[in-house]
């Protein structure tokens, strides 16, 4: 299947950055976001999302109960891009290689992979009213209502809310079906996130269902306590209709103290039988079911007509029939209750600003720095923005007088709605220069406020610490910067439609995987990362002014830690390979490689263990020829040394989607004296390719 259609105008507004409606709730949002203190809200958690799709294919491939297997409605989606290609998916006939074995070693290969949990990562959407049709619930708003007669549910969340979300769910099969390909999938308004809204639907966290339809929805709880709310504002909403924080109803889509430990099961969505689904859970994998064929027939009805043609879907016989079934409102709308639609949201894009920073920081130092930055918004990067800036600017020290500053920083950003966000500089690359000399550092900043103040100017504030890990110190540091967007994000509401470009990479008209095994899928993929690090160590007798001493690095890091989902391994095998120039006493310098086996475990989600057993460092000198160098490493007679090091490294390591950030302690040296070469810390950024 092909998308053709045409896109119509698409509404824009910088606001989808960052997402809090109004000042000061974007500001206690970003300090309870902060303080970890507010979770986001997830329907049947996220390993319930992926357990009711995987059975929804295993129904749709397999047959379950009356439903007869149609691994064609699969297919279909694949092949249209609505859906992720399985990794063994239209590879050739007969597969090769690793595909060929898989059909009897690793059959999951043929298999998609369960992805609905993903837009739970949406954080941009969490934190906001206009994203909490993403997950059936309804707004803060709908709960200040009055009440249903006879009852202790505020009216709007019975009525309003469900026509709103309603309507997203109109808006978003509009797009799978009219616009399609995997564009629309990426671009956070596809399948996947029509899935989750729906899965989340039979939640009870989320909303009461009762036999005659949706009686009502509930809210988020923290949204309460960001937006500030007075005593008597607050008295007025009932307990039952919030979303608790960590609520119990969300991990009811499996029965509980079954036969085979059904809730051990779930961290691998094909690993649970459809024993273990409890009533509501089972409903939801008969709505995904039927969605995925209703999808599929209308998609291909579209491309049955000629291109640009608007075949609106969402007034069709086969969806009208579904919202019928598994959307009706237990209790009608009246007036302009009637009229309401999911507020226009805004699509993940690549977005480049123009701006200027001001800096204050300790002993007497001030900045001024143009900049230019480029943030990336990606499903993959979940729930993250990643950020590269370029400055250019001045800097005058009390002790030093006036130089320029160059510098390139990578930085991470939580978006807490469309208007705000939450980050820090993971790594800031600079160099001083000036008629004094030149010296280059390598900064940790933290953290950093960002607030859109209109559609294309965006505050920022940073502060408090910026940590150098080139001379070891951590100083105060105040910024304030403004910035101007170039280009405008843009926004979808209604019957917008965004057109996308990409095509399917791969097809299978005759795709039917093997059986699908209880288990996870077996193997790992290996990954290649460009590493950037320093290691810092304490200034040498004899110390040269302005001299960085210790070793700056580049190489490549070879890690096995995930599989061909890209799930990963808690437990990973890493090696590393490395150039630098290690600076170690008066003008002595080598240029050296570096062999480093290790692994890593991260016990506790993206923060993890590393232990490097065995390291190797070594190389000829290069610098400081004509002088004796007596330091730790050192071997060979004077005029011809060279550094050869063997030691233990152990650490901690933060995996943050493509990027990872370490920091080692001292290298244990494998003499009688482990730690002679005086190092501190290694603060090492990898990116992955």
């Amino acid at each position: 299947m092909k998308a053709e259609v045409k896109s119509v105008e698409v509404r824009t507004d910088l606001r989808n950055w960052f997402a809090v409606r109004a000042g000061a709730a974007a500001l206690r949002l970003s300090i309870v976001a902060a303080a970890g203190l507010a979770g986001p809200a997830l329907a049947f958690d996220s390993k319930g999302h992926n357990v009711i799709e995987a059975l929804a294919y295993r129904t749709l491939v397999e047959g379950h109960a009356e439903v007869p297997a149609r691994p064609d409605v699969l297919r279909d989606l694949i092949n249209d891009g609505a859906l992720d290609t399985p990794w063994c998916f239209g590879r050739g006939t007969p597969p090769s290689g690793e595909c060929r074995n898989a059909l009897a070693d690793n059959p999951l290969l043929f298999w998609p992979e369960a992805e609905t949990a993903r837009p739970d990562a949406f954080f941009r959407r969490q934190f906001s009213d206009s994203g909490q049709c993403f997950h059936y619930m309804g707004t803060l708003a709908d709960s200040l209502t009055e009440m249903l007669p006879g009852t202790s549910v505020p009216r709007a969340l019975a009525t309003s809310a469900v026509v709103r979300c309603n309507d997203l769910l109109d808006t978003l099969m509009r797009q799978v079906v009219l616009e399609g390909g995997p564009g629309t999938r990426r671009g956070g308004f596809g399948l996947y996130e029509l899935m989750h809204a729906i899965e989340d639907s039979f939640s009870f966290a989320h909303g009461e269902r009762t036999p005659e339809g949706i009686d009502h929805l509930r809210v988020w709880r923290p949204l309460e306590r960001i937006a500030g709310l007075s005593s008597s504002q607050t008295k007025k909403i009932p307990d039952a209709v919030f979303h608790e924080w960590g609520d119990h109803r969300d991990t009811t889509y499996v029965v509980e103290g079954g036969e085979g430990a059904c809730e051990k099961r779930t961290s691998q969505p094909y690993d649970v039988p459809y024993e273990c689904l409890s009533k509501e859970g089972d409903r939801a994998r008969q709505a995904i079911v039927e969605l995925l064929v209703v999808v599929r027939d209308l998609r291909l009805a579209r491309l049955a007509v000629p291109p640009g043609t608007d075949t609106r879907p969402e007034t069709s016989p086969g969806w009208m029939q579904y919202r019928a079934k598994w959307f009706s409102p237990v209790h009608p709308c009246e007036g302009a209750e009637c009229a309401v639609r999911q507020p226009a949201d805004p699509v993940p894009g690549n977005y480049a600003l123009l701006g200027v920073d001001t800096r204050f920081e300790g002993p007497g130092t001030f900045e001024a720095v143009a900049r230019g930055s480029v943030l990336r918004f990606a499903e993959e990067l979940n729930p993250f923005v990643y950020g590269v800036t370029a400055g250019l600017g001045y800097q005058y020290r009390k002790d030093g007088g006036s130089a320029g500053v160059a510098s390139l920083g990578v930085g991470l950003v939580l978006p807490l709605g469309f208007r705000a966000a939450l980050g820090l500089t993971a790594a800031d690359m600079r160099v001083i220069f000036g008629s004094s000399g030149g010296s280059f550092e390598l900064l940790t900043r933290l953290l950093r406020f960002d607030y859109a103040l209109s559609h294309r100017v965006v505050l920022s504030i940073e502060g408090p610490l910026a940590v150098n890990w080139v001379e070891p110190s951590a100083r105060w540091s105040v910024g304030v910067g403004i910035a101007y967007g170039l280009d405008s994000p843009r926004f979808v509401a209604g019957a917008t439609l965004l057109h996308h470009e990409d095509k399917t990479e791969r097809e299978d008209p005759a795709w039917v995987p093997p059986a699908a095994p209880y288990g996870r899928l077996h193997g790992r993929r290996t990954a290649v990362g460009m590493l950037a690090g320093v290691t810092a160590t304490t200034r040498p007798a004899g110390a040269v002014e302005g001299r960085p001493y210790g070793l700056g690095m580049l190489g490549i890091e070879l890690a096995w830690d995930r599989d061909r989902w890209e799930r990963p391994h808690p437990f990973t095998p890493v090696v590393l390979l490395t150039a630098g120039v290690r600076n170690t006493s008066g003008e002595s310098g080598y240029f050296t490689g570096t062999l480093g086996l290790g692994v890593r475990w991260y016990f506790l989600g993206p923060l993890g263990l590393t232990v490097t057993p065995i390291l190797i460092e070594g190389g000829p000198k290069i610098h400081g020829t004509d002088e004796t160098d007596t330091s730790a490493g050192v071997h060979g007679s004077p005029g011809s040394e060279y550094y050869l090091a063997v030691g233990s490294r152990v650490g901690l390591a933060l995996r943050l989607g493509f990027i990872d950030l370490l920091v080692d302690g001292p290298t244990i040296a494998w003499t009688s004296d482990p730690f002679g070469a005086h190092e501190i810390l290694s603060f090492t950024l990898g990116i992955r390719l």
